[in-house]
């Protein structure tokens, strides 16, 4: 498994497995709490716990993420997204989930929905993050 620190991919790290392969690069190892519940695979899966949690759950997250975002994308920026190594793609998907879960924190939402919308329910994903893996 390839691991990354700040030196860039050839470098190499202490393990900071989450729940057996889901590990961090080591200088984010701080976000490690959330990998279980927001390093999320799919936009299908992201869009699915953006309506499962509270909007006081979300800035749990949020408050967390955001300060980071920065460094994260300057991280992650080394590589292609499809050459990321294992840490940096679970970094990757925390990052993916705040991008897709943070608007209505961004936006000065009461909820993270509107009542009588479209229902969410309702949404097919037919793109090819829902066939990822």
């Amino acid at each position: 498994m390839s691991q990354v620190t700040e030196a860039g991919p050839n470098s190499t790290q202490a393990d900071h497995s989450i729940g057996g392969s889901r590990q961090l690069p080591e200088r984010f190892v701080d976000l490690s709490a959330f990998v279980g519940e927001w390093a999320l695979r799919t936009e299908r899966d992201r869009f699915l716990k953006l309506h499962s949690v509270s909007l006081q759950q979300l800035r749990v997250f949020y408050d967390a993420m955001l300060p980071r975002m920065d460094e994260v994308l300057t991280y992650l920026n080394q590589w292609e997204v499809d050459t990321l190594p294992d840490d940096a793609r679970t970094l990757f998907e925390l990052t993916m989930t705040f991008a897709e879960i943070a608007h209505p924190l961004d936006l000065g939402w009461k909820d993270v929905d509107f009542t009588n919308a479209y229902p969410w329910h309702a949404f097919e994903f037919r793109t090819v993050s829902c066939q990822a893996g």
